[in-house]
């Protein structure tokens, strides 16, 4: 179901997010001080308005309080994203999600009311630092505790492997999610698959398991 998402700065962070959610079906408002940000942006989401985030006159005015979710995506200024954060929290905005730059903005933000505190550029960081250091990890989604789903591709070791001959719970402790051969999940059962090179195994388990397994692709 589509809903409705204002975007506050539309920076290259900002407009990323705006254009994705606005690809996935759903209404989005972009708002900038910044004439030409506005204008590039204008052609690819619902609306894209100039005005000044730090304003809750012109917020209201905007209707934002009526919005699901508003992301704050203002890094470099950070009076405006504290008084922008503030003025949604302020207008009741139902879910607010605000750019962090450092551990004290982020406690500063926790302060407001901040629902969602990001820190875009640590969490990319984190995450080509694993897929530098653990190259057989094409993606990975960690759940805390040391649990991770990831997402590897198939070497010439395992080429035409029985995926039961891997015994992943019996041997790794490991659990297989699904298989996507090119760009669709393969609908077989998992007693039946045998992988092939390039084929990508989606694994649930702890990052030691899956590390143990994956010096083996």
């Amino acid at each position: 179901m589509a809903r409705n998402f204002a975007v506050m700065g539309l920076g290259t962070f900002g407009s990323t997010v705006a254009e994705e959610l606005q690809r996935l079906g759903n209404e989005v408002l972009g708002v900038d001080r910044d004439e030409e940000r506005v204008r590039l942006m204008a052609e690819h989401i619902s609306e894209a308005v100039i005005a000044d985030v730090r304003d809750r006159d012109a917020l209201e005015e905007l209707g934002i309080g009526q919005y699901d979710a508003v992301l704050v995506a203002i890094g470099e200024d950070l009076e405006s994203n504290l008084l922008c954060t503030l003025a949604l929290k302020n207008l009741g905005v139902d879910e607010v999600w605000v750019k962090a730059l450092t551990p004290s903005h982020h406690h500063i933000l926790n302060r407001l009311g901040a629902d969602r505190i990001i820190h875009p550029e640590h969490e990319i960081g984190v995450h080509v630092a694993y897929s530098l250091n653990y190259p057989f990890v094409l993606d990975y989604i960690s759940l805390g505790g040391d649990y991770f789903v990831v997402e590897m591709e198939v070497g010439e070791s395992l080429e035409a492997t029985p995926l039961a001959e891997l015994q992943l719970r019996e041997r790794y402790d490991i659990r297989f999610l699904a298989l996507k051969r090119g760009r669709e999940p393969m609908d077989e059962d998992p007693a039946e698959i045998v992988l092939a090179r390039g084929d990508r195994v989606v694994l649930l388990g702890h990052f030691r398991n899956l590390q143990r397994f994956g010096a083996g692709l």
